[in-house]
């Protein structure tokens, strides 16, 4: 049932992902990408320690959370453990309003234990996609969060083991740092534009002057 609806999802089926998860359903792990403009990345995974048959309090979280994901750019593929290093753990008690399950106003209002395992990090790739391991027993609903364009809604899938991401790509609009070859042209282009701008005000001021001597 759960991989059907995953490929339903994954074939264009998303927006109406609330339809079928609409009530609390905290046997999901809820992992929130978010892409800031400085081209850093933050991923929270948030389970429901009350309704999450595999994470139940913080010590389970912390076990299972460097199996959560692995990140592959093509090239290679690692555990997100050595991309980002540790997480951060903190508990929490309030769902995300953002979560893409159609939360209730009285689900919003009501108090969980939630545990939350936060990667924070700068990917040496500009493309790359998050992959659930082989053989993990979670079901995760993940969703994308670009900063850089706000007015964006945000993209999710639900995604287990074996499944991969879509492309998550950081060059559209993150700016590449300048080597040396960029500062030279910029210099270039400079002194090109600029000299002949200084050799007329040069000349122009001294024909002013030569004009005021002869007053």
């Amino acid at each position: 049932m759960i991989r059907t609806l995953r490929r339903f999802i994954l074939t264009g089926g998303a927006l109406l992902l609330p339809l079928f998860v609409c009530a609390h359903n905290g046997e999901f792990l809820l992992a929130k990408l978010q892409l800031h403009p400085d081209g850093s990345c933050t991923l929270k995974v948030t389970a429901d320690a009350e309704a999450n048959f595999n994470i139940q309090d913080r010590a389970q979280m912390m076990e299972a959370s460097p199996r959560f994901f692995e990140l592959s750019s093509g090239k290679e593929t690692r555990s997100l453990a050595k991309v980002a290093g540790e997480p951060t753990y903190a508990t929490a008690q309030k769902l995300d309003p953002e979560a893409p399950l159609g939360h209730s106003p009285e689900e919003l209002a009501n108090s969980y234990r939630l545990e939350m395992a936060e990667w924070n990090w700068v990917p040496d790739t500009s493309k790359f996609v998050l992959r659930v391991p082989e053989m993990s027993p979670h079901t995760f609903i993940l969703w994308l969060v670009d900063e850089r364009v706000p007015a964006q809604k945000p993209r999710w899938v639900m995604m287990i083991a074996e499944d991969e991401s879509p492309l998550i790509e950081l060059s559209k609009s993150t700016e590449a740092p300048r080597d040396g070859w960029d500062m030279l042209l910029i210099a270039l282009v400079a002194f090109t534009i600029g000299t002949p701008l200084l050799g007329s005000v040069f000349v122009w001021y001294k024909n002013r002057q030569l004009s005021g001597s002869r007053g």
